[in-house]
């Protein structure tokens, strides 16, 4: 074994080596982190699609179950037509609903009032029920849900008949026609991070 051979490592040489492993440890540490972070956008985007999924899917469920009957609030003299949209002024539509399986597997339930609200100061689409269609006081009437987060803005229309096509604030004029559900409804949810999602449903 030679002198140069048996020394051992000077201390340049021990520092260099020490630099490279510190080097490479942070390389890994870095592409570790990078992998983490993109793993845990990927789970909060499927997240997010999951229950944007979900709510639609409910939504288009109320309207299939859309019922031509009206709804008596406590205490009201009159009734509300079976479906009341006043989107446009109060970020509110109603809808009277039958038969409607909520889960799989699961009893149809029975009549309800639905009304999905947009909490504009929020940014937020609520729903909540009444479960019959005569409730005899306010404490009757569920608790509201969030939907989806992140919503800008709620509009319905309806479309009556071929002369008059489709138009907005369904429920509100006195005319007799009002008083029936329209042909068909749609909804449009507009959305911060996806923009506008349109639902189209001919009714019964």
């Amino acid at each position: 074994m030679t002198e140069a051979g048996s020394r051992g490592l000077t201390l340049v040489e021990l520092v260099a080596a020490l630099a490279i492993f510190s080097l490479v440890a942070i390389m890994g540490l870095q592409t570790l982190s990078g992998m983490m972070r993109a793993r845990d956008g990927t789970t909060a985007a499927a997240t997010e699609t999951a229950a944007l999924a979900r709510g639609l899917v409910l939504l288009r469920a109320d309207l299939k179950a859309a019922a031509d009957l009206p709804f008596w609030p406590p205490e009201a003299v009159e009734p509300e037509p079976p479906l009341l949209d006043l989107s446009a002024e109060e970020g509110r539509f109603a809808l009277s609903t039958e038969a409607r399986a909520v889960l799989p597997r699961t009893q149809a339930a029975g009549t309800e009032r639905v009304i999905w609200r947009h909490d504009r100061r929020g940014e937020r689409l609520l729903r909540t029920a009444w479960p019959v269609l005569r409730p005899a006081s306010d404490a009757a009437r569920a608790a509201e849900t969030v939907i989806f987060e992140g919503v800008s803005g709620l509009r319905l229309r309806a479309y009556a008949d071929p002369e008059e096509g489709w138009i907005g604030g369904w429920g509100q004029a006195p005319e007799a026609a009002q008083a029936d559900l329209p042909r068909a409804v749609e909804i449009i949810v507009q959305l911060e991070r996806y923009g506008a999602l349109r639902v189209l449903v001919a009714l019964p």
